[in-house]
């Protein structure tokens, strides 16, 4: 396997010629970044959100939308797959890295967090990443301008030329869709949490319905995060652990389990006062079905809540 940040640079560098189809714009900084905008002046798409996803699973997912009407009305999910969830929904996907440059300030996730050495991740999880490209996803309603992209790339340990940022605001489309590419990320979040090696995850295939798009990144971080805790479900194959260990982990993933569960997204925000005072666990798929590898056993908990979503929908 290629390092995971080549793949991701090739993944963005392949579909240049698709760009304006996609409406994204791509942008040639004079330190030679290439910034890749999904929604912040350019409309952006599913599409646009889809590659998004793609380069910050580092192209170790298959990535689809589909339209099913399981809430009582037609809607887009997003469906994701991986033979390597560790790699492309953990070290890859997650928001490791919260950029601060000066004024600038964005989640940062994709696999160019593997290259920051003050975020730990290599040294944690004994996983090797050598790389003369850096992929980076933001999510930001602002453009970095060339002095962040210098920082962005030294801390990488990379020339600026070969830095890539893929950029979208929450609220913008390609954001709401990348957002819920994050369902088995979620599960593998949890998981972590509960002490789970991740190394032992062999499969992955999660789906979560998109929010609606809209101008308001805050009112759309609330319901991207609605979404997730009240409709996603994810499968996992797992290898190495005990059938009575599995149950007991497969009963303590879901969403529900957190005593934070229940009201909207922004409202618990706005009790906790910080994002990091909310109990980490209620950051979960509403459903997860773990199935062990080696006695074919399935250990199922949690269920879409389908009385709360409405409300999300429909106010």
């Amino acid at each position: 396997m290629n390092s995971l940040n080549e793949r991701a640079w090739f993944t963005l560098v392949d579909n240049d010629e698709m760009l304006e189809e996609l409406n994204i714009t791509l942008t040639h900084l004079p330190c030679g970044t290439r910034v890749y905008d999904a929604g912040i002046q350019s409309k952006g798409s599913l599409e646009a959100g889809l590659l998004m996803a793609a380069a910050g699973t580092s192209d170790l997912a298959v990535i689809d939308i589909k339209l099913d009407g399981s809430f009582g009305l037609p809607w887009p999910s997003v469906q994701l797959t991986s033979n390597y969830p560790f790699e492309a929904c953990y070290l890859s996907q997650a928001a490791h890295w919260p950029v601060r440059i000066g004024k600038f300030t964005a989640m940062g996730s994709g696999p160019a967090c593997l290259l920051n050495r003050d975020l730990g991740l290599q040294q944690a999880y004994n996983f090797e990443e050598k790389s003369d490209y850096a992929v980076l996803v933001l999510e930001s309603r602002s453009f970095p301008d060339d002095d962040v992209c210098i920082q962005l790339a030294s801390t990488c340990q990379v020339p600026p030329d070969r830095l890539a940022l893929i950029v979208a605001p929450t609220a913008s489309l390609a954001g709401t869709v990348q957002i819920a590419a994050r369902s088995v990320e979620t599960g593998l979040h949890k998981l972590h949490q509960l002490g789970v090696d991740l190394r032992t995850i062999r499969q992955g295939m999660g789906t979560c319905p998109i929010a609606p798009p809209g101008s308001d990144d805050l009112a759309a971080l609330g319901t991207t995060n609605d979404m997730m805790l009240f409709a996603s479900q994810v499968w996992l194959q797992v290898e190495g652990i005990s059938e009575s260990n599995l149950q007991e982990i497969a009963s303590q993933v879901p969403s529900s389990t957190s005593p934070s569960y229940g009201k909207p997204f922004l409202e618990i925000l706005k009790q906790a006062g910080d994002f990091y005072n909310i109990d980490p666990g209620l950051f979960a798929p509403a459903e997860v079905t773990l199935v062990n590898a080696s006695s074919a056993r399935v250990h199922h908990s949690g269920s879409v809540d389908t009385a709360r979503l409405y409300q999300v929908l429909h106010g």
